[in-house]
């Protein structure tokens, strides 16, 4: 299962898309930016508050490193985006 986001990263109002849906159980997906770096994630369902995507850390194509975060998504009339980033467990 693939997510592909927008931008080279993720951020609060990024746009995305979920090319086979929202799974009905937790899955490993690979997450794909816009600069055609790939890596792992997680997406995450929940009942009450919408699927939660975690993203590995990895560098973008020009070298920046990002950390690991997790991010709420929602689903609107232009279709998913980021809804906030959630807190980093210790």
């Amino acid at each position: 299962m693939r997510v592909l986001l927008r931008d080279t990263h993720a951020y609060r109002g990024c746009r995305l898309a979920l090319p086979d849906g929202v799974p009905d159980r937790d899955r490993d997906v690979i997450v794909g930016f816009s600069d055609g770096i790939e890596v792992p994630g997680r997406l995450t369902v929940t009942q009450t508050s919408g699927p939660v995507l975690d993203i590995a850390a990895y560098r973008t194509a020009r070298g920046t490193r990002i950390v690991r975060k997790s991010w709420r998504l929602r689903q609107d009339n232009e279709g998913w985006a980021i809804a906030a980033r959630l807190a980093a467990e210790p």
